[in-house]
């Protein structure tokens, strides 16, 4: 057989020099040194006598789902797209649902309800709850992708969505925006949480509790620590592996509030019941009513079988619903992630959430692709008595776990049926939701014939969907590396020098120490502080700047690291000391390290130094709350802020204290913490005045109401009465109470509870400060 010419033209270029390209992109240098030491000659083919082909064969890539080698590409068109058939509504039309009576029927007869056969692979005939031609449009659609190119399909997506350009945001992912999205259109009823009143579900101080399962990469989670910081403290589950929570890349909200755990199993796996149960009481224990909300993310890879991923997702469906239930407290809402929604099982487990809550809604946020099943289950309003709910649903997954039979119903349909209301929301929500669908299949479609085609309100879209979320118009990046000394100076300002945070607290000796720095007993407060056994347990100022970096200003005056991990947030300035807290008594007794803090300037980066000293106690309660995580695995480094009392209130806190017995055996009174079995011995208290320096209260006689007397301009006012800015003027910012902070240090106990017979005239007792304060009252 001859050889082909060499020197024949394809498209102008000489075939030897097309030849030569493609060996070189198809070989490696190795390669052809192997075929040159088995005989091979450049420009000489392969066979015996030279003959056989002289290119190479080209090795073949995989593209898309079509077989190894199919040359039949997707047919190239010009077609173009008509965007009215496409209806876009900023912000989305949705309706909720309104439940007022409760499901009627025992765990019996729900468990009679049960319909069990084997496992069902095809949903094309599920038509009691869609339209069927809607149905079958969505199933033909999703098939004729089967035939296009996965990277062509890919960019005709990004290509045709008006909203693929807000992709992230600022976030880890794309779920994170998609919360922000939902949020918003829902009146921010996550982040602020309210009954059906209108009041807010957040009083007392009360910090946000959430949960996340799962959810890896965790973007549910950091969107809600963006908006509420550590105001918010979250609990999160999720499968442990490549898909866990990325903790170290949330840069948008900080995730020192945000903890996990992964069951008693400890592999995060939701199907198991010991699972569930494991974290609810993990969860319980933090929070005894409950969380106000819980997200519910899951979902995995259904490749290749995208028509079926409802059936293949129902027992995770099952599961997020039944964890839920148990976590959540009365009136608290849950947002769960689902596909399609045409089986029996699916509706039936929908009817039985639809039962639990006062209300509940299946909407599609904008910021879900069209062209996915994807849309979102929110319930509102969480009804008491749920428990035999999560019994029957236990015991749906049991049988689910056993693999025997597959569970085709929860809910017999005659009950779905009978409640017109629910069944006629069902049907309009897929139909709507399908109908779109379709759409947004058919353009991606055409997108990828028609590669000239591109949506044009992609910018515009963006900006406004930012702004309707609330959502910073601008990419995400990691925080801002920032030296100790600029953090500083851009935290602090005209307060950042050195005379500041220099300064020593006066020590209290004598009655006349107390006489002279206070003049009324209404504006003072103390907290407990610590024996300072060494240096490193003394009260100091702390600094976070950055995740895992807790500097302390030392005796030496400058900043150095702290030995002990604490889980503090970034941008952090406050005013404590690191304590030993007990567990036990006598030689069986444990101690254990903790961040106890007084005072603050700022907190996560906000900024509380110019709040009043109640206000700022009651922010470092609540900051070191969502900070703590005192059931964590490992012995987390307790953090915690101390309790403010009142100065008249001083017998109180002697009697609140009980003795306690220390490994050398000396007897210490201490302060019980939480309910955690942990105390602290306090060596001496720490005492601030809320009063800024010009002012100081007294109690009137004629009407027994505090006044408040200006000592510069010699004038008194009640507070009702005081005009504004007089009063924006009363309060001490932190640096004007902890400037003139007072410290009385006792020694031993026979001081403190007064039963040492000689007195040494240079130390102040306890009974002093009592007859100081009496003396005060009574005057």
């Amino acid at each position: 057989m001859e050889r082909e010419n060499n020197f024949s033209e394809e498209n102008g270029e000489p075939m030897a020099k097309k030849i030569k390209t493609e060996w070189v992109k198809s070989y490696s240098d190795k390669a052809l040194l192997m075929m040159t030491r088995m005989g091979y000659e450049k420009n000489k083919g392969l066979g015996k006598q030279n003959q056989g082909r002289l290119e190479p064969i080209i090795a073949v890539q995989q593209d898309g789902r079509k077989g190894l080698g199919l040359k039949d590409e997707c047919e190239v068109s010009l077609e173009s797209w008509d965007n009215t058939t496409e209806i876009i509504n900023l912000p989305e039309n949705y309706s909720w649902i309104t439940n007022n009576a409760s499901l009627e029927i025992t765990l019996d007869d729900l468990k009679d309800n049960i319909t069990l056969g084997p496992p069902k692979r095809t949903i094309d005939d599920e038509c009691l709850y869609c339209n069927s031609d809607i149905l079958n449009n969505i199933l033909k659609a999703k098939s004729e992708f089967d035939k296009l190119n996965d990277s062509e399909l890919r960019r005709a997506r990004s290509r045709s969505n008006p909203f693929e350009t807000i992709r992230s945001s600022i976030f880890l992912n794309r779920a994170a925006v998609k919360m922000a999205n939902i949020d918003s259109m829902c009146e921010y009823m996550f982040t602020n949480p309210r009954y059906k009143d209108g009041s807010s579900m957040l009083q007392n101080n009360e910090l946000l509790y959430f949960a996340d399962i799962c959810a890896g990469p965790g973007g549910f989670s950091e969107y809600i620590l963006y908006r509420k910081s550590w105001e918010a403290k979250g609990f999160g589950f999720t499968l442990r592996g490549p898909n866990d929570f990325k903790l170290d890349k949330f840069f948008a909200g900080s995730p020192e509030s945000f903890d996990t755990y992964y069951g008693v199993r400890k592999d995060g796996n939701i199907y198991f019941k010991d699972n569930q149960d494991s974290f609810a009481d993990y969860v319980l224990k933090h929070c005894e009513s409950g969380v106000h909300f819980v997200m519910a993310d899951g979902g995995f890879s259904v490749e290749g079988q995208e028509n079926i991923q409802e059936i293949l997702s129902k027992q995770l469906y099952l599961c997020q619903c039944l964890m839920a239930l148990k976590i959540l407290r009365v009136n608290g809402s849950f947002l769960c992630k689902l596909f399609d929604l045409f089986t029996p099982f699916s509706i039936g487990l929908i009817f039985l959430m639809y039962k639990c809550f006062d209300q509940i809604s299946i909407l599609k946020p904008n910021s879900s692709r069209p062209a996915n099943s994807e849309r979102y289950l929110v319930c509102k309003w969480k009804k008491p008595n749920t428990d035999y709910v999560c019994k029957y649903l236990d015991h749906v997954n049991d049988i689910l776990n056993l693999g025997k039979e597959d569970v085709l119903e929860i809910v017999n349909q005659q009950h779905i049926v009978s409640d017109q209301t629910f069944l006629d929301y069902i049907v309009k929500s897929n139909n709507d939701i399908g109908q779109n669908q379709i759409i947004g299949l058919k353009k991606i479609a055409a997108y990828c014939r028609n590669t000239q085609l591109k949506e044009t309100r992609q910018s515009e879209i963006r900006k406004r969907c930012l702004e309707l979320w609330g959502l910073p118009d601008k990419l995400r990046q990691a925080p801002e590396s920032k030296t100790q000394e600029k953090f500083l100076e851009e935290a602090l300002g005209d307060w950042n020098d050195k005379l500041f945070f220099n300064s020593l607290p006066t020590e209290l000796h004598t009655t006349e120490c107390i006489q002279n720095n206070i003049n009324s007993i209404y504006d003072w407060y103390f907290v407990p502080v610590g024996r300072a056994e060494t240096s490193i347990n003394a009260c100091s100022m702390f600094l976070c700047k950055s995740k895992g970096c807790l500097l302390r200003y030392s005796d030496s005056k400058k900043w150095e690291p702290v030995e002990y991990i604490f889980d503090i947030s970034p941008k952090s300035i406050f005013y404590g000391e690191i304590v030993y807290e007990y567990t036990g008594e006598g030689r069986t007794q444990t101690r254990l390290c903790a961040l106890h803090i007084i005072d603050a300037i700022m907190l996560g980066g906000i900024d509380i130094r110019r709040l009043k000293l109640s206000e700022r106690s009651r922010l470092c309660q609540k900051y070191s709350l969502s900070l703590n995580k005192p059931f964590k695995d490992g012995n987390c480094s307790p953090i915690r802020s101390k309790c403010l009392y009142e100065l008249k209130y001083l017998n109180n806190f002697f009697n609140d204290m009980r003795s306690h017995v220390l490994k050398d055996n000396s007897i210490r009174l201490g302060l019980t913490l939480s309910s955690e079995n942990k105390f602290f011995v306090p060596g001496g208290i720490m005492l601030f005045c809320e009063i800024f320096h010009n002012f100081f209260s007294s109690m009137s006689h004629s009407t027994h109401k505090l006044y408040y007397f200006n000592k510069q301009t010699k004038t008194s006012f009640y507070k009702n009465c005081m005009p504004n800015d007089i009063l924006n003027t009363l309060y001490a910012s932190f640096r004007n109470s902890y400037q003139r902070r007072l410290l009385w240090k006792w020694t031993n106990l026979k001081q403190v509870e007064e039963k040492c017979n000689h007195r040494e005239t240079n130390l102040l007792y306890r009974e002093d400060l009592t007859k100081f304060i009496f003396n005060k009252e009574k005057n």
